[in-house]
């Protein structure tokens, strides 16, 4: 009985999903490169926290840019205890481009990591503003790229973000991180023409005047997380932005994946955690994936449990499977993503149980960010160290 009440709301809510992802993939056609041939001056801002271990190779990154304009990369230190400010400093000593921005105090209300990348775009004077992570590595052709989508009406352009461990074997665990990975911006880029805003701080540009009348983020300053989709979906929302996603190989930035389970589930807590904050389209659609695939797994394990109507959530799933596969294939195919197919099998079934764990997760408790610990998206600081 159990099994067949769960099977009418799994039914619609696979066919809800299905249609949605159906519509992503089909939002890949209206991708598109920029012709934008400006080149308006540009600051590409930061903000690092204990970050000595890769914030050279992201300024090295940073600093062999091809662009022909003129370009500032503005770092803000926010309470580094690991030297990561004296290493930016001895960068902005050899490159005048290269700015640092010591932070010492957090007003009360801010969450720290937004009040550093709200310093960091006052002290700053570029036209666009470019955002990446101090654990980032961004191609040389990373900001010229960037900015030839800025055509007109274009205010915000997103980037995708893979994961790279340079002179390291990828291993079954980085190429699942990967995947996961991948599959968010497949679906934020085929997304973004129906309506469902997202981007990654990673890879994130906007032209300043939509960030101003936006409000910024100090009209976000409150909230843990959301320095980037929640931002944007501002400037899109309050000021009217209209936005692009980059699909260019020359614009994708790496970063290194988890090397430990904790580390990736802490993250994807956090990212979870700001799901109620979402635009009402994004909340529905991280509402029926996450409905989705509780009520596969009850119906499975009711079916299971029963040892009759396994039917019903094994079709269900099949649908959930296809419909994925072919966004992924779609999106692979356009970005030139390889090796995904061998672990699709492997990360479909993980992929459930994993979606229901951190969406529960990210319904309440403390939250853990480079040394803090947050009472929630709202909570205050404190320092673990």
């Amino acid at each position: 009985m159990l099994t067949l009440i769960l099977s009418i709301p799994l039914a619609v809510l696979t066919i809800a999903y299905a249609a949605a992802v159906w519509l992503f993939t089909l939002g890949w056609n209206r991708l598109s490169g920029g012709e934008n041939r400006r080149q308006p001056p540009v600051s590409v801002v930061l903000a690092a926290r204990n970050e000595a271990d890769s914030i050279e190779a992201c300024l090295r990154s940073l600093t062999r840019q091809g662009y022909q304009g003129r370009y500032e990369v503005v770092v803000a230190d926010d309470h580094s205890s690991d030297g990561t400010d004296r290493k930016v400093a001895r960068w902005a000593e050899a490159h005048a481009a290269v700015k640092l921005l010591p932070i010492t105090s957090v007003p009360p209300g801010w969450a720290p990591k937004k009040h550093a990348l709200s310093e960091a775009i006052a002290g700053s004077d570029g036209e666009i503003i470019l955002t990446t992570d101090a654990d980032c590595i961004v191609p040389p052709t990373w900001i010229e790229g960037m900015v030839r989508h800025f055509d007109p009406g274009v205010d915000v352009v997103a980037g995708p973000v893979t994961l790279d461990d340079p002179g390291v074997r990828p291993t079954l665990w980085t190429r699942l991180q990967n995947l996961e990975l991948f599959s968010l911006f497949a679906a934020a880029a085929g997304g973004m023409a129906r309506g469902i805003i997202t981007a990654s701080g990673g890879n994130l540009a906007y032209r300043r005047e939509a960030y101003r009348r936006s409000g910024g983020l100090a009209a976000i300053r409150d909230l843990v997380s959301g320095d980037d989709d929640l931002l944007v979906q501002r400037m899109v929302s309050i000021a009217g932005a209209g936005m692009r996603f980059s699909i260019d190989p020359g614009t994708i930035v790496t970063t290194r994946p988890h090397a430990r389970l904790g580390d990736f589930f802490r993250q994807r807590r956090r990212w979870a955690s700001k799901a109620v904050h979402q635009q009402p389209r994004n909340l529905l659609f991280l509402l029926i994936t996450f409905l989705l695939n509780l009520f596969l797994a009850a119906a499975a394990i009711s079916a299971l449990v029963s040892d009759r109507g396994l039917i019903v959530p094994l079709s269900c799933f099949a649908v959930k499977v296809v419909a994925e596969l072919i966004l992924l294939a779609r999106a692979a195919q356009r970005m030139g993503f390889r090796g995904w197919l061998p672990v699709f099998p492997l990360w479909e079934l993980i992929h459930l149980p994993y979606i229901v764990v951190t969406g529960l997760a990210g319904l309440g408790g403390d939250l853990h960010w480079k040394d803090r610990r947050f009472r929630g998206q709202r909570g205050i600081a404190t320092d673990t160290r």
